[in-house]
C-alpha cells in the first residue's frame, strides 16, 4: 500500500516536472488542446437546449434594432421636411411677398418670381424627394407654376375638407397608404399676423418616406405603420417575395396569404398576446417617434423553427471540425505565440548592447504584440527625451544669442534719442518730443542691459510707452485700458512678452474693425500660484482655423508663436499662452507663469 503511495507521488512528481521543464511552445500546444477540447463538447450539449430560445430573443433583438433604425430613418426624414417647411413659413421676404398687393400682375410675377421662385425651387433641387412645395392663398391670384396658386383651388379636395379646421402653424402629416401619397400642410403664421390666410402644401414621395423598413428582416415578415387612430398609413411583407423565389405555384402563393395578416387579425393577436397568450407569431410594436404613430412587425415562428433546426445540425458539424483541427491549430498557435517572444529577446538582447536606434514594432493584437509595442514605445520614448533635452538646450542658447544680438550699442542709440527730443523742443514739436520720449523708455526697458526677466512694472511702464507711440500713429483712434493688481507688480517676468501680443491685437485687431471704436485692456491677476496677463481688445477676432494652429509652425504668427516657446522653455511646459476669440466680437490672450519675487542676480531690480 505504502509502495503504491510512493509510486503515485513519485510519477506525479516526474509529470510536474517534466512539464516544468518543457518549453513554452509544448506547454502551449498540450493545455490548449486540453482546455480547448472539453469546454467545445459541454458547450455542443448546452446548445441543443438553448438554442431554440438564444436565437428567438436574437431574432426579437434584430426586429426591434431593425425597426429602431427604420424609425430613426423616418423620424430623420420627418424633421428634415418639418425643418424645410419651417424654412418657408417663417421667412420674411417670402411672406412679405405673398402679403403683398399688386396693380397688375406683371408686378405679382416678377416678385415671386424673383423671391419664391429660387427658394423654393433651391429645396426640390437639394431635395428629389420633394414632389411639390405649394403655397395656396385665400385671395384672387393667377396660378403661378406649381409654387403660389389661389386656395380655392383645394377647398374641394377630400384632405383639405377633413382637415381644415385642425390645420395651424404645425406641421401636420396626412398619409394616403391607399392611393400612396404623403405630404404635409399648415398655416403661415406671418401671414396669419397679418389678417392672411395661407397653406403651405409639401408633397414628398411615399416609398423614399417610407424606404428604411426595405429591408427590416432577412426572412418573411410583415410590417404595419398606423396612427393613433389605428389608421393604416404604410403596410409592407414580403411572404409572397420569399416564397416565389423559392417555387412559383398556386401552392405556395396560397401559403404565403395564409401567413399574411390584415391589421384587424394582427390587433387581435396582438391583445391576446399581452394577455399572457401563446402566439404562432412572433410581434415586436415600437413608437415610430412622429405623431404617436406605431411600427408593428410580425413573423410567424415556424420560419424561426426551420432556421433553429438547420442551425442546430450546423453547430454540431462545426463541434466535431472544432475538435480535430484544434490539435492542428494548437501547433501553428504556440509557433506563432513563441516567434514573438523570440523576437523581442532578440531585440532587448540589442538594445542591452547599445543600438538604441533599433525599431521595434509588432501588427498583432495580443498580449505578445501589445508587449513588444509596448518595449517599442519605451525605447522611442528614450530616444525622443534624448533629442528632446539636446534640442532644447540649442533653442535656449539660440535664445541667448539673439537677446546679445539685440543690444547694439545702446549708449548710441538713447543719445541719438536724446538729440532728436532736444531738437525737437528747440523746434516747438511738442509730439515729436513726446514720440521720441517714449520710445526711448521703451528701448531702454527692452534692451534691459541684457536680460532677459524684469519687474512686471517695468514690463508693463514698457507697455505704456509703446502704447504711446501707437497712439500717436492712430490718431488716437482707439482706448487703452489698464487693469493692474499693483500685488503682481514686484514680481517678475520674461522680457517683451505683453509687446508681441499688444502689437498683433492692434495689426489685426482693431486695425482691421470697421466700425465702432476699438480698445486694447491689458489686465493683471494673480491667484495662490500663478500670475495671469491678458491681453483684450475689441477687434475682429480670429476665425477657427486659424486660432487652432495660431502657436503652431506652420503659420506665419512668429510674434505669437515666440512668446509660448519662451515661456515653456524658461518656466517649463505647464505654463504656456492661452488665445480664446470670437469672430467679430474680439480676441483674448492669456500669459499664466509662475510667481516669481524680484531677485537682483537676474537683473530685474
Amino acid at each position: 500500500m505504502r509502495d503504491g503511495t510512493r509510486t503515485g507521488k513519485s510519477m506525479k512528481h516526474r509529470i510536474g516536472q517534466w512539464f516544468k521543464n518543457a518549453k513554452i511552445q509544448k506547454k502551449i500546444m498540450i493545455i490548449y488542446i486540453c482546455i480547448g477540447t472539453i469546454p467545445i463538447l459541454l458547450l455542443g450539449l448546452f446548445a441543443s437546449g438553448q438554442e431554440r430560445k438564444t436565437l428567438m430573443e436574437r431574432e426579437h433583438r434584430n426586429i426591434e434594432d431593425s425597426v429602431s433604425q427604420g424609425a430613426s430613418q423616418l423620424k430623420s426624414q420627418i424633421l428634415v421636411y418639418n425643418n424645410l417647411s419651417d424654412y418657408i413659413a417663417f421667412n420674411q421676404p417670402i411672406s412679405d411677398v405673398l402679403i403683398g398687393d399688386y396693380d397688375n400682375i406683371f408686378s405679382m410675377y416678377e416678385q415671386y418670381t424673383a423671391t419664391v421662385d429660387p427658394v423654393l425651387s433651391s429645396l426640390k433641387y437639394f431635395n428629389p424627394n420633394i414632389n411639390q412645395i405649394t403655397i395656396y392663398l385665400d385671395k384672387n391670384i393667377v396660378k403661378h407654376d406649381t409654387m403660389v396658386d389661389s386656395l380655392q383651388t383645394i377647398e374641394g379636395e377630400k384632405w383639405y375638407r377633413q382637415n381644415e379646421s385642425s390645420l395651424s402653424q404645425k406641421v401636420k402629416w396626412i398619409i394616403d397608404a391607399e392611393n400612396k401619397t404623403s405630404f404635409s400642410a399648415r398655416t403661415m403664421p406671418i401671414m396669419e399676423q397679418n389678417k392672411q390666410k395661407g397653406i403651405l402644401y409639401l408633397d414628398v414621395n411615399y416609398d423614399s418616406l417610407f424606404a428604411g423598413f426595405d429591408d427590416i428582416s432577412r426572412d418573411s415578415y410583415g410590417l404595419y405603420i398606423v396612427d393613433k387612430k389605428g389608421n393604416v398609413l404604410f403596410e409592407k411583407d414580403t411572404f409572397s417575395e420569399n416564397t416565389a423565389s423559392k417555387n412559383n405555384t398556386k401552392t405556395t402563393a396560397k401559403k404565403s396569404q395564409e401567413k399574411r395578416l390584415s391589421f384587424p387579425a394582427l390587433k387581435k393577436k396582438m391583445e391576446a398576446q399581452e394577455n399572457g397568450k401563446k402566439s404562432n407569431y412572433l410581434i415586436v410594436s415600437a413608437d415610430a417617434g412622429v405623431d404617436d404613430w406605431k411600427i408593428i412587425v410580425y413573423q410567424p415562428q415556424k420560419m424561426i423553427a426551420r432556421e433553429i433546426q438547420t442551425l442546430l445540425v450546423l453547430v454540431m458539424g462545426i463541434i466535431a471540425v472544432c475538435i480535430i483541427t484544434s490539435v492542428v491549430a494548437s501547433l501553428a498557435f504556440s509557433r506563432f505565440v513563441v516567434r514573438d517572444i523570440k523576437r523581442l529577446r532578440d531585440n532587448m538582447q540589442a538594445v542591452e548592447e547599445g543600438n538604441m536606434e533599433l525599431m521595434v514594432t509588432s501588427d498583432a493584437g495580443d498580449e505578445v504584440g501589445s508587449l513588444i509595442r509596448g518595449f517599442g514605445s519605451m525605447l522611442g520614448e528614450i530616444n525622443r527625451l534624448i533629442h528632446e533635452v539636446y534640442e532644447s538646450k540649442l533653442t535656449q542658447r539660440k535664445s541667448e544669442m539673439t537677446a546679445l544680438q539685440a543690444q547694439i550699442n545702446p549708449h548710441f542709440l538713447y543719445n541719438s534719442l536724446s538729440l532728436i527730443n532736444w531738437k525737437a523742443l528747440e523746434a516747438g514739436q511738442q509730439d515729436i518730443s513726446k514720440i521720441t520720449l517714449a520710445l526711448s523708455s521703451f528701448y531702454r526697458t527692452s534692451l534691459n542691459r541684457g536680460k532677459n526677466v524684469l519687474t512686471i512694472e517695468k514690463e508693463i511702464e514698457n507697455m505704456k510707452s509703446y502704447l504711446e507711440i501707437q497712439l500717436c500713429m492712430h490718431d488716437n483712434d482707439f482706448d487703452v485700458i489698464m487693469d493692474i493688481d499693483e500685488e503682481i507688480l514686484p514680481y517678475q517676468t520674461l522680457n517683451l512678452l505683453l509687446q508681441p501680443l499688444v502689437e498683433n491685437a492692434i495689426d489685426h485687431g482693431i486695425d482691421l474693425k470697421e466700425d465702432g471704436r476699438g480698445y486694447i485692456k491689458i489686465i493683471g491677476r494673480k491667484d495662490a500660484e500663478n500670475i495671469y496677463l491678458t491681453v483684450e481688445d475689441n477687434g475682429v477676432g480670429i476665425e477657427p482655423e486659424i486660432l487652432s494652429s495660431i502657436l503652431e509652425f506652420k503659420t506665419k504668427g512668429y510674434g505669437v508663436r515666440n512668446v509660448n516657446q519662451r515661456i515653456r522653455l524658461y518656466y517649463g511646459e505647464e505654463y504656456c499662452l492661452r488665445i480664446e476669440s470670437e469672430v467679430g466680437k474680439g480676441t483674448r490672450c492669456t500669459i499664466n507663469i509662475p510667481q516669481k519675487s524680484n531677485d537682483p542676480a537676474d537683473g530685474t531690480s
